[in-house]
């Protein structure tokens, strides 16, 4: 029996970036609150799941990076360090490593040492620092000054004493479910080992294949000694995910005041075993193919290894291998690899929205019957049943349809979870406080809408930071709190979902932004805007009234990306300001891209669906109020504004049941701070529509941003605003 783990793989990475988010989030939380020993722990179990799992699946490089940051995590945890900021900053540090280390295991790259070597080396010299602290204080030397890493409050005066050695009895019985999901005894036993000295009483050092040991119907047991002064729940967390498909038990029988160190009662290096079978097994390590071709000695590539650099390069450099070889060895190792499969994206449902989703297909199948027992004996005085059950498969049909698009929906927490780090990291930089406040992180929005708006709203967020809040000083100048204050929240307002980023900062400056434009050429010196207005300014391409460019913001490059994003989402982003009070910005979204709410409007036989969330007004125009201006076309005035007026059935070559705008009827549509009319035959009804993409399955149309299937199965196309008020401004569709 082979077990193929590639196909968990998958699940393996979104976990681990699950466990990235708890250790971030909590690391962030433990900075406030350094003695909440619930919170180290939840940190500590995240950072020791990644290091399991990804010894599992043999990415040995995760795990031996986490597990240096385990180290510190239960110094902190056993009170010989002090989560303070210095040792905040490199956990969180390290939380990106590790975070780019399973970065690389996925795409079968190779990590970026530059990075990860350094964080590797400070979080070994942090480690190796408490431990000479605690062996320095076992002598009762004491200590003036802390070991590296410590703050001075963290540093023990030379009478505390030095951490105890228990001893464990630990009785480890794995049925054959153990090994069918990969896991083999010796990925357990070195983690015990890592904590400890470890002896046995059987013969471990020569255990069978996975496949072997699955295949078992009477599977070996292990027991074993483990000296550790780690705690119990460290040793039980080892077990975390066998323990529901095994016998244990863990005894303590012994317990010492010191440390022992006896190389000789140490396990001895475990065998390694594969998981896999040899198709899906990975390649080979560059080291191993090198001694295999005779290049290189064990020896050697041990001496390599101990250094920080690419194994290659020192090779090269000991003239143990020449360059040719090494590439040889690495289009062999690149040769066996698998080959990178397309990213699946998935997503987790909760079982009660999948159960009332099977209830509903059981109500289709019993509607289904129904009306193929009526066709089969259908007349006319059945005609009112006939009505009766397709009212009941609407309603199904219905029913079901709001149900698939909410297994979709997520909390838009999970989009929010990135928003602290960024924040601390932005205070840092910029030398001010800032308090971010979440609320709303329940509100669930498509996954889709969620993936989407990351970009726009860390713009926003980096924006308050910048740009929004003012330094301490000013801030108490003016009369504020030093610290500053960025809000967002999230909440549903009809068939949309809002989201506000807002600070308590210094507001937009009118005459600031209304300068930079007429300096910009975007408006005349002598032009009249609304304030609303020139808000809008800000999201132009390039504009920005930063009085110098930061690595945060200041090149214009951001603000316009927001708008661009979020009206490709179907949403609109509206601004509030006050001078000296702070911003708001308000997103307001659609709960789906699958799916919008549209008004139906007609053009002689042709039916088109115009998003009702462009829609301003719709009206009959009196005669003569369609005016041709020379070099704009056709304009109506809308409301003491000058409105391009496109008439549909000469952009889309229809015949149309009108040509007299005043006998048809304009749709005024607005995007972007511009507006269009649309001129149209008739006015059919809002219903919601399934978009389909035309450009995937045609090609794409000037005007048209999808399509859809009617009610009586033709096709209807749906309206680009945008591209509309492009047609008209290029003279296309305007009167000849």
């Amino acid at each position: 029996m082979s077990v193929d783990l590639s196909k968990f793989q998958s699940a393996f990475f979104e976990e681990s970036a699950e466990h990235i988010a708890t250790m971030e989030e909590g690391l962030l939380q433990l900075e406030q609150q350094p003695g909440d020993l619930d919170l180290l722990n939840r940190i500590f179990r995240a950072a020791h799941s990644i290091k399991g799992n990804a010894g599992m699946f043999g990415f040995t490089a995760v795990g031996e990076f986490t597990h240096k940051m385990e180290n510190i995590l239960d110094a902190l945890r056993n009170d010989r360090r002090q989560a303070d900021k210095p040792l905040i900053d490199l956990l969180l540090e390290a939380t990106d490593g590790v975070k780019g280390l399973l970065e690389a295991a996925q795409t079968n790259a190779a990590p970026d040492e530059t990075i990860v070597g350094p964080l590797r080396e400070r979080l070994q010299a942090c480690v190796t620092g408490e431990a000479s602290g605690a062996r320095s204080e076992a002598r009762g030397t004491g200590q003036d000054n802390p070991p590296a890493g410590l703050s001075p409050g963290a540093s023990r005066p030379s009478s505390c004493p030095a951490p105890s050695l228990r001893r464990y009895a630990i009785h480890w019985a794995p049925t054959p479910a153990v090994f069918a999901r990969g896991i083999h005894p010796s990925q357990i036993l070195r983690e015990l080992r890592d904590l400890g000295a470890l002896t046995s009483t059987a013969d471990i050092e020569h255990l069978p294949t996975i496949e072997a040991l699955a295949a078992d119907t009477n599977p070996p047991s292990f027991t074993v000694t483990l000296e550790t002064a780690h705690a119990r729940q460290e040793v039980e967390a080892v077990f975390l995910f066998v323990q529901d498909d095994s016998e244990l038990t863990i005894t303590e029988v012994e317990a010492k005041a010191e440390v022992e160190k006896n190389p000789d009662r140490r396990l001895s290096p475990l065998p390694s075993t594969s998981a896999s079978t040899s198709e899906n097994r990975p390649p080979k390590p560059l080291g191993e193919i090198l001694i295999e071709e005779g290049v290189i000695s064990p020896d050697a590539l041990h001496q390599a290894l101990s250094q920080q650099k690419r194994l290659g390069e020192i090779l090269v450099e000991q003239n143990a291998a020449t360059p040719q070889e090494i590439t040889q060895a690495l289009e062999k190792q690149q040769r066996a690899a698998p080959a990178k499969k397309a990213e699946a994206s998935s997503i987790r449902v909760d079982t009660d929205k999948i159960d009332k989703l099977i209830n509903l297909v059981g109500e289709l199948v019993i509607t289904q019957s129904m009306l193929s027992d009526l066709g089969a004996r259908f007349a006319m005085d059945k005609l009112p049943v006939l009505q009766e059950r397709i009212t009941q498969l609407e309603r199904n049909t219905r029913e079901i349809q709001e149900r698939v698009m909410a297994v979709r929906m997520m909390p838009i927490g999970n989009a929010f979870s990135r928003f602290p780090r960024l924040v601390r990291d932005l205070a840092s930089k910029n030398g001010k406080q800032i308090h971010l406040v979440l609320s709303g992180e329940e509100t669930e929005l498509d996954k889709t809408v969620i993936e989407s708006i990351g970009d726009p709203l860390t713009h926003l967020v980096r924006n308050s930071a910048d740009h929004g809040l003012e330094p301490p000083a000013d801030r108490l100048a003016a009369g504020k709190p030093e610290q500053g204050t960025i809000t967002m929240n999230a909440f549903h307002e009809g068939g949309n979902i809002c989201i506000t980023v807002g600070d308590d900062g210094r507001g937009l400056n009118r005459d600031k932004i209304l300068a930079k434009a007429v300096k910009n050429g975007l408006i005349g010196e002598h032009d009249k805007l609304g304030d609303d207005q020139i808000w809008q300014l800000i999201f132009r391409p390039g504009f920005s009234t930063a009085e110098a460019i930061t690595d945060v913001s200041g090149r214009g490059v951001g603000m316009d990306v927001v708008k661009r994003n979020i009206e490709g989402l179907g949403g609109k982003i509206m601004i509030k300001t006050a001078a000296g009070q702070g911003t708001t910005f308000t997103l307001k979204l659609p709960l789906t891209l699958a799916i919008i709410e549209g008004l139906t409007v007609r053009v002689g036989p042709e039916i088109y669906i115009v998003p009702l969330v462009s829609i301003v007004e719709s009206l009959k125009p009196a005669p003569g109020a369609v005016k041709t201006v020379v070099g704009r076309g056709e304009t109506l005035n809308f409301r003491g504004r000058y409105v391009p007026v496109v008439r549909l059935y000469r952009a889309f070559s229809v015949q149309p049941e009108y040509t007299d705008p005043s006998k048809g009827i304009l749709v005024i549509l607005e995007t972007e701070g511009e507006q269009v009319a649309v001129m149209v035959d008739e006015l059919m009804g809002q219903q919601q529509v399934v978009i389909k993409s035309l450009e995937r399955n045609f090609r794409k149309v000037d005007g048209v941003a999808g399509a859809t299937i009617l009610g009586d199965g033709t096709v209807g196309f749906i309206l680009d605003v945008r591209g509309l008020i492009e047609l008209a401004r290029h003279g296309t569709a305007v009167a000849a």
